[in-house]
């Protein structure tokens, strides 16, 4: 009897170290099943801005670049097409593009090609725009600004646009109320309008062939400022060209040391090599 009830014991001890064995291998078989670290592309996701109005978001750029691609103060005349963008909610007009699409991928779409079409600039213009406002996403305003949609304009700039975009172009059917600028298309043709002037407003100011970040610098401070900044020296103090107010100056990213090299390699560095490529069609 006790042989028998040792045999049973040892039997018993056989199964459960068979059972604790399997266990340990499915749990090994899943680690080894884990995926990998993931990569992401394309442009860095946009920082969600705080400041107050006037200032573009402030983007995270490549290590080794000089941050903060600013904006103006809102008003359209003056100073830029744009105040801050805010930590409006809402979600990318075209419904397609992700916060990360390439610029080659915007300038693509349908309603940068109409747009820049009919004003006479490069598609890569108007997206390089659309990318650095808001990474052509179709957000609202935030509180105490009235800049909103993927072009970020203010309510002000995107009328006086809208309404001459419409002057100029009658066979075109446009929304001139507040409540087109939430539509991506519409919107695309009062930033197309405003971009289409500075080149005319950058070519009065004797720079013949003006390239993207030229017009940056006229959407961002306006047309007198951002004449001034594209005929200045890569080195001259932002600050002493722009005229905006230390707190400005923070909400922008920009420092008083700022120059005007740094601040068009922050832009540079958001959009690549279009930077410094001729704005026309």
């Amino acid at each position: 009897m006790a042989k028998t009830v040792l045999a049973r014991r040892a039997w018993l001890k056989l199964v459960m170290a068979a059972i604790a064995g399997t266990c340990l291998g499915i749990a090994i078989g899943q680690a080894f099943a884990d995926p990998g670290p993931q990569t992401t592309t394309g442009l860095p996701v946009s920082v969600v801005p705080t400041a107050p109005e006037p200032g573009l978001p402030t983007f995270s750029y490549p290590s080794g670049g000089p941050t903060g691609v600013g904006g103006g103060d809102g008003s359209g005349s003056g100073s830029g097409a744009s105040g801050d963008s805010g930590s409006g909610s809402g979600s990318g007009g075209n419904g397609t593009l992700p916060t990360n699409a390439t610029l080659e991928q915007v300038a693509s779409q349908d309603y940068i090609q109409q747009a820049s079409a009919v004003a006479g600039i490069s598609p890569e213009a108007l997206a390089a725009t659309c990318m650095v406002e808001s990474n052509c996403q179709n957000v609202g305003a935030s509180s105490g600004s009235s800049a909103s949609g993927e072009f970020q304009m203010i309510n002000s700039t995107y009328t006086a646009m809208i309404n001459e975009f419409a002057q100029e172009n009658p066979d075109i059917q446009v929304d001139t109320s507040l409540a087109g600028k939430m539509d991506p298309q519409n919107e695309a043709y009062a930033a197309a309008q405003y971009i289409e002037d500075g080149v005319a407003a950058l070519q009065n100011g004797n720079i013949a062939n003006p390239t993207n970040v030229d017009l940056r610098g006229y959407y961002q401070f306006g047309p007198t400022a951002g004449v001034a900044v594209a005929a200045a020296s890569p080195g001259d103090n932002l600050e002493s060209i722009v005229n905006l107010t230390p707190a400005q100056m923070a909400a922008n990213g920009i420092t008083s040391t700022t120059t005007v090299g740094q601040w068009q390699q922050a832009y540079a560095n958001k959009v690549g090599a279009v930077a410094y490529q001729a704005a026309g069609a």
